[in-house]
């Protein structure tokens, strides 16, 4: 039995966002802190991963494939290519480069693409989002086990629905959160040789951001379960955001039942101030701005 975890990485500097907070429905604390603006201090994120990944005992072996989405820094790139095939405690690195396409969920498919051959299971997530918890494939591969017809060990949560003004579930909408968990080759080989790859957009523009994430991180573990198996929650919290980990931070998964009220009475409130502000005609306006402050 051979376990990959994915880890889709790129030299792209991403947005600041200096604390973990809510999101999804219901909520997780799944929208993760990162603060990586420079190709140095992505090179020290992945020599994070390395490290927290030589830290834990995994329970099982577990072989760490960077998927390197190529933004054309040959530095990074460079930087990258060296840590191919080098050992670690419970496995051995592998890297492979990939045309930056979807995002991390591009990274996802060409690494199951290029791999699918070799291993059985799989581990998903982002560079900035270390699953380095003691036991982790243990626990992943006995949840997957243990849950009849399971399709995904969902490591941020599960989202049943995206429109919250109403109480339905869609069930288009249902998917894990970051796409990131657990899976077989037996499942996801089925994901991709019915769409010819795991899902995911073939944009890479950050204006582009809500249709990669239709496509990649909500269609990949919803086709899953359309497919009729089960997304099913990881019963521990396997996962931490990396920029919180380095800062000795570590919130749980979950919120109190208060801090869920809150969130749900300020995401309220914010519908109805847009409603607001498209009643006034405002909403181009409203939209420049905020691509100026979140830079998409």
């Amino acid at each position: 039995m051979k376990i990959a975890k994915i880890i889709a990485t790129s030299f792209s500097p991403g947005a600041v966002r200096d604390e973990t907070t809510l999101n999804g429905n219901p909520p997780f604390f799944s929208l993760h802190s990162q603060n990586f603006k420079n190709i140095e201090e992505i090179k020290k994120l992945i020599l994070f991963n390395i490290q927290k990944e030589n830290e834990s005992d995994p329970g099982l072996p577990v072989d760490l494939v960077f998927v390197n989405n190529n933004v054309g820094s040959v530095e990074g790139n460079e930087f990258v290519d060296k840590l191919n095939n080098k050992k670690l405690k419970n496995g051995k690195i592998i890297v492979i480069q990939n045309d930056n396409y979807g995002w991390s969920y591009g990274a996802f498919s060409r690494g199951f693409k290029e791999l699918k051959d070799k291993y059985d299971y799989f581990i998903f997530t982002e560079v900035d989002v270390i699953v380095a918890k003691n036991n982790y494939a243990k626990i992943s591969l006995e949840t997957f086990n243990h849950n009849i017809n399971c399709g995904f060990v969902a490591y941020w949560g599960i989202t049943f629905k995206l429109d919250e003004d109403t109480e339905l579930v869609n069930d288009n909408q249902i998917h894990a959160h970051g796409a990131s968990g657990f899976s077989s080759k037996k499942v996801l080989e089925k994901v991709y040789n019915k769409y010819g790859k795991l899902p995911h957009s073939e944009l890479t523009d950050k204006r582009d951001y809500d249709k990669i994430i239709k496509e990649g991180e909500v269609k990949f573990t919803n086709v899953i379960h359309k497919m009729g198996y089960l997304l099913t929650m990881c019963p521990q919290k396997l996962f931490n955001p990396a920029y919180d980990s380095m800062r000795g931070i570590n919130k749980p998964l979950r919120p109190n039942k208060f801090q869920e009220y809150k969130w749900f009475a300020k995401k309220y409130l914010m519908r109805k101030s847009y409603k607001f502000i498209l009643y006034l005609k405002l909403d181009k306006i409203f939209k420049s701005i905020k691509k100026k402050i979140f830079n998409f």
